[in-house]
Order: structure tokens, then C-alpha cells, then sequence
């Protein structure tokens, strides 16, 4: 389905995900909202439903603009797609001193592939 027939509806009715911090400004707790998918959507507010509100009105007008402009929009990832199955391959060398993690801590390769993951995802 191209952009133009999808339409706004269907973009706003995505499983988009916010990213939700707080900060203090003089004495009253602000709320800052940011949409993980659209990088630069953001608003804030002294409530969250109000911000909320606010963001619904921020990616309508980033939607908007889209469309208008005929430009690619990003959609968020349906978690229902990942299984948890991928196909890894590395070199012999990497593959050695994974197997030798692994039985070092009596683990699975994939286990200690996951454990090198998380710490790398940690890091950012």
C-alpha cells in the first residue's frame, strides 16, 4: 500500500513508542515527550495527559507534512515480527572464542552472544 492511500488515519493509529522524562523547572515537574520513531517529535508539559494531547497534535502535523511532501514515513516495528531466531555468521577466530566463553561459564553460544548484545546495548 503507497503513502498516499495508507492516509493519516492510518499512521496515527501505529504502535508508536514515547519516550517519557522529567525535569523540574522552577519547582514544578515538567513532563517531555518524545516519539522513539520520528526523530525531533517532542513536546512537554506540566501534565501528562496534556502532553500527550500535545504529541498526538505534533505527529499529526509531522504526518501532514509528509504526505504532502510525498516523503517516506517511518513506521514503528511490530514486535510480533521477531521470533527471536537470526542467523549469525562470523569468522573462525570470533566463533573459537565464542565456543570458549561458553564453556568457560558452562553456557550456550547463543547465550553468550546474548549476554555480549545486552552489553553493548547498555552502552548506548
Amino acid at each position: 500500500m503507497d503513502r498516499k492511500r495508507k492516509g493519516l488515519a492510518y499512521y496515527l493509529n501505529l504502535p508508536w513508542t514515547y519516550t517519557i522524562e522529567t525535569t523540574k523547572e522552577n519547582e514544578q515537574t515538567i513532563y517531555i515527550i518524545c516519539v522513539n520513531e520520528l526523530p525531533g517529535v517532542c513536546t512537554d508539559s506540566t501534565t501528562i495527559d496534556e502532553a500527550m494531547t500535545l504529541i498526538k497534535e505534533a505527529m499529526t502535523a509531522t504526518f501532514q507534512l509528509y504526505l504532502e511532501n510525498n516523503e517516506e514515513i517511518p513506521e514503528p516495528i511490530d514486535k510480533e515480527q521477531f521470533k527471536g531466531n537470526i542467523a549469525y555468521r562470523t569468522n573462525s577466530k570470533r566463533h573459537y572464542l565464542i565456543a570458549r566463553a561458553a564453556q568457560r561459564k558452562a553456557s550456550s553460544l547463543s547465550k553468550i552472544i546474548d549476554e555480549c548484545i545486552d552489553i553493548a546495548l547498555e552502552k548506548k
